[in-house]
């Protein structure tokens, strides 16, 4: 423990990746050979997935129990850890998003193929829970209701970790104004809509979970 707390208490372990305010270091270590920062890194297949569902409020988080077979994953709201996974069958998404192979002792490539794109935009598990998390956010304000400006000031918080400053709430308003003025039945397609959910709203955190951020580690 004491190893742990001194590992992660260092200033090596809590440097962050911003190349903001380092003009002199980038000329002199452009890619970051010496450590002086540290290197953005993509999110494991697994905790993109279950990110997405803990977001939206459905992920299952009962620990052990049996694998989830092949034909269940894409109605479990388990965590992926208990996906069945061999070299034969694998998930889509996660493999999508360089799960690790089994016969290469479990290390994982980082690739970017337009596939990881799609798989973010497209997919059922993205659309459903765009709706449920669009939901949650809606109504964790004070009345149950919460305001434009406050909506997306917590959907940047909650779903990039970042505080949205004044030029990203007001790109994002923007789009929301465009977005509601599409004919009704050109947004969100591809998922059940609640009439209690404004399609804007919903648009708004599908956009943010297509984000390069949401699944990079910084």
């Amino acid at each position: 423990k004491y190893m742990h707390r001194l590992m992660l208490t260092s200033e090596a372990y809590r440097r962050h990746s911003s190349l903001a305010g380092a003009p002199s270091a980038i000329a002199i270590d452009p890619d970051n050979r010496l450590l002086w920062r540290r290197s953005p890194i993509r999110l494991e297949s697994q905790v993109v997935r279950d990110s997405i569902l803990s977001l939206a409020g459905s992920l299952d988080a009962t620990i052990g129990g049996p694998s989830v077979p092949m034909n269940q994953q894409a109605d479990s709201l388990r965590r992926s850890l208990y996906f069945f996974h061999s070299n034969n069958e694998r998930n889509l998404f996660l493999t999508t998003f360089d799960e690790a192979l089994v016969k290469e002792c479990y290390r994982r490539d980082q690739s970017i193929v337009p596939q990881q794109a799609l798989a973010l935009s497209n997919s059922r598990l993205v659309l459903d829970s765009a709706v449920r998390i669009a939901e949650r956010i809606g109504r964790e304000g004070q009345g149950g209701r919460v305001e434009e400006q406050e909506f997306i000031e917590q959907a940047f918080q909650q779903i990039l970790g970042i505080r949205a400053d004044e030029s990203m709430v007001g790109a994002s308003r923007r789009a929301m104004e465009r977005w509601r003025s599409l004919p009704e039945g050109e947004i969100g397609q591809g998922s059940s809509i609640p009439d209690r959910i404004m399609p804007d709203r919903i648009m708004l955190v599908w956009s943010l979970l297509n984000h390069n951020d949401f699944v990079t580690l910084r």
